[in-house]
């Protein structure tokens, strides 16, 4: 049984068992995109590399038998180095973006594209709530929102935008009266100063977050400058305050926070643009969330612009609609879902975010195009965002059913396809399920789902 060292920490596996497997002991995390569990390594996307320093030599973890008297660091800045210019590289023949252009542009990020798929589900009060989660005051939003999202809407480059604003404050007036799924309130006790745009999403933030929230005003109506919107009318905005109290924010007016009792008095800044001042309440709450430390923006893969047969590739992404449809169901129809059905999931957006990747270090002379198989079927595949690790590949062996899938071409074309040109169906069958989960990135992702 060899006896090694990882990171100054003894060990002793079975004959036979990898590095990786001796990491895996002792609870050291390896970032691996290629391995699957009980299958002998045929591809390496070098990910898992460590120091051997007694040779000084990066080996493979995954692939490695563990030696007696191994002596190994797996978090030391050349290992570092060596797993960020790997990624660098990996993602510079990604294509695909990890959120849509309507998303990223939103100061308040609202998720717009998973929005519009519960809308053409008639998951209206799932759409709703996502509305109501992201935005914090989605119907007055609705009312005097500039809407940069539609600028940002790609479906603009083949006729019109959609109308997300209408969209999303349409939604949350139909809304049924169903309470929305918060987390129960714990005891810390928040004091929010200012019941604008800014104060009523910072409070409702810390809400989602468990806190108890009492907002602050010493105006006698709440609104702050939203009050003097002349877009905005005031029944609206009632109503929303309202829905805020319903969730059990607290209202205190013509009044400033006591001294006492609140364990910290939070003050936004306003902003003259009210999505604008929602987004900044929303990074308040996340920031003093997170003990004053501001969120580390997530990795963000960016196909850029499509050209038009890209943009045509797209619509494939498109359900059909019955008789019955709502006007809302139709209007989200039009949505061409360039996001990322696994932004959550996906590890290399994990990996990339972990280790500082930068898609800028090894820039490629021009991207593979935007592709999509299997848009019919139960699966979707897009080869841009595959990496050839072959896991899918194992998958569909071992069932023994279907096709299974297979490497086409040699070298930088190598290529993942079900063989003959049969339908990704044929290839996937009862492997379908098992190889959208194992997928590393997004890749293979379910067509009506997704995760958030």
């Amino acid at each position: 049984m060899p006896a090694l060292t990882i990171n100054g920490i003894n060990v002793t596996v079975d004959s036979g068992a990898t590095v990786l497997a001796a990491t895996e002991k002792l609870s050291i995390a390896i970032p691996t995109l290629c391995h699957l569990k009980d299958s002998r390594p045929e591809t390496s996307c070098m990910l898992c590399g460590v120091k051997d320093l007694t040779s000084g030599r990066l080996i493979l973890a995954c692939s490695t038998p563990a030696a007696d008297g191994m002596n190994l660091d797996t978090t030391c800045a050349e290992v570092q180095t060596a797993r960020r210019n790997i990624l660098n590289l990996l993602l510079s023949e990604h294509v695909g973006d990890c959120e849509a252009p309507c998303k990223r542009t939103c100061p308040a990020h609202l998720n717009t594209p998973l929005m519009l798929r519960e809308i053409l589900r008639g998951n209206f009060d799932s759409a709703a709530w996502i509305a109501r989660r992201d935005l914090a005051i989605p119907v007055a939003l609705g009312y005097i929102c500039p809407s940069p999202c539609e600028k940002a809407c790609r479906r603009g480059q083949l006729s019109t935008p959609l109308t997300i604003r209408r969209l999303h404050r349409q939604i949350v007036e139909s809304a049924s009266s169903a309470p929305d799924p918060l987390t129960p309130l714990g005891p810390r006790k928040i004091a929010v100063i200012g019941s604008g745009a800014a104060g009523l999403s910072c409070a409702w933030n810390l809400r989602l977050l468990g806190y108890a929230c009492t907002i602050f005003d010493e105006h006698p109506l709440a609104g702050g400058s939203l009050r003097h919107e002349t877009a905005l009318p005031s029944e609206v905005l009632d109503t929303e305050l309202r829905r805020l109290q319903a969730a059990g924010i607290e209202f205190q007016l013509n009044a400033i926070p006591p001294a006492h009792g609140f364990e910290a008095v939070l003050q936004p800044e306003e902003h003259k643009l009210a999505v604008r001042a929602v987004a900044n309440g929303k990074r308040t709450a996340h920031t003093f969330h997170h003990h004053n430390r501001p969120d580390q923006p997530l990795f963000d893969s960016k196909t850029g612009k499509l050209n038009d047969a890209e943009l045509r590739e797209c619509l494939k992404n498109g359900e059909s609609l019955d008789s019955h449809a709502t006007s809302a169901q139709i209007e989200a129809q039009k949505c061409l879902h360039c996001d990322c059905r696994k932004p959550v999931q996906c590890k290399l957006r994990k990996y990339a975010q972990q280790y500082g990747a930068d898609v800028r270090e090894f820039p490629a002379e021009t991207r593979a195009p935007v592709q999509l198989m299997g848009h019919t079927e139960d699966v979707i595949f897009e080869p841009g965002k595959c990496i050839r690790c072959g896991i899918c590949i194992k998958l569909s062996a071992r069932t023994g059913h279907g096709l299974g899938l297979a490497f086409t071409g040699r070298g930088s074309k190598t290529q993942v396809r079900v063989p003959f040109g049969e339908t990704l169906q044929k290839g996937l069958h009862s492997a379908a399920a098992d190889c959208v989960s194992s997928c590393p990135t997004g890749a293979l992702a379910f067509r009506l789902g997704e995760d958030h």
